[in-house]
């Protein structure tokens, strides 16, 4: 759909007008460009004006029109450079309100639903993340999609994500933690970065997230940008979505098609027990004079600290 949603765009670029971008959609949805000449998303429906907020990125205008008293509700992009977020904002509130019942107020539908990507939008300008950080960041989620939403539940998981933070564990949750490190599948030592991270009183868990550098042709390919949707797809409110938003904003995220180029292979997850004789550095073992101690585990070397089942 989003290729769609750019030939759409480019048809009506040398004219400066507006196509409907389906016409079998139960709502009157067009994109085009404004008269200022900026990439606009508009939608004609029935309902009441509300009050909706712009951001510096995205002008909103909300006006009913004389013609026949439908509303007018547009979102305009005032920086190009940040056309790959906003063909994903279109997407999304096109897909989102295909099957909407006659029910529902198509106009107030979409404020809310624009509300839910006002976050996703106030840090738009966020440099490109590294592929480790990129890795890193992905194997972050895949455990919180896999094992703590699940194991905990979606609003107390993501509460516990506190590596976005920059704090020392990667999350951290009722009497426990958990240091997540995403590694290749044949990788014979993992990084640990600092003392904190596996240093505490309580028992926590080394997580250690396979990831293989892949490409688009295998099966379930993973990349960054799809991994962030499928768990924005799970989510059940406001609040949660706002909260997913952040800690992503935190770990200077945001949607940018490059992270499609980065493509993996999820080759499973496992969770070592740090507990008594496990291999780390502790600061009660080093000389005051040192500052800061980053070392590798030997992954052989932890077998016997290995969690069996979930």
């Amino acid at each position: 759909m989003i290729n769609l949603i750019k030939d759409r765009f480019e048809e009506c670029k040398s004219k400066k007008s507006f196509i409907r971008i389906n016409a079998s959609h139960p709502i009157d949805i067009y994109v085009g460009y404004n008269e200022k000449g900026y990439k606009t998303l508009a939608i004609i429906s029935s309902g009441k004006i509300e009050n909706i907020e712009s951001t510096k990125l995205i002008e909103v205008n909300i006006l009913k029109r004389t013609i026949d008293d439908r509303l007018s509700l547009s979102f305009s992009l005032l920086d190009d450079a940040m056309s790959d977020m906003f063909y994903r904002f279109c997407d999304d509130i096109i897909q989102k309100t295909l099957n909407l019942s006659k029910e529902v107020n198509s106009i107030s539908f979409i404020i809310e639903r624009w509300k839910k990507w006002i976050q996703m939008f106030k840090n738009p300008y966020s440099t490109i993340m590294s592929e480790n950080e990129i890795r890193g960041l992905l194997g972050e989620l895949i455990f919180l999609k896999e094992i703590m939403i699940k194991r905990y539940g979606i609003d107390k998981s993501i509460e516990s994500w506190i590596g976005s933070s920059m704090a020392h564990k990667d999350f951290e949750i009722n009497d426990t933690w958990y240091e997540i490190k995403a590694i290749k599948e044949n990788a014979i030592t993992v990084e640990i970065s600092s003392i904190e991270q596996l240093e505490s009183n309580l028992y926590g868990e080394l997580v250690l997230v396979k990831l293989e550098p892949s490409n688009s042709t295998i099966t379930s390919p993973i990349s960054l940008n799809d991994y962030i949707k499928s768990i924005e797809n799970i989510l059940e409110n406001k609040k949660q979505l706002e909260l997913f938003y952040k800690k992503l904003e935190e770990r200077n995220y945001s949607y940018n098609e490059e992270y499609d180029k980065y493509v993996y292979s999820s080759k499973g997850i496992d969770k070592y027990m740090v507990i008594s004789g496990f291999p780390k550095i502790s600061s009660n073992n080093l000389n005051d004079g040192i500052a800061r101690v980053s070392y590798q585990i030997y992954i052989n070397k932890i077998k016997n600290f290995l969690v069996i089942g979930d």
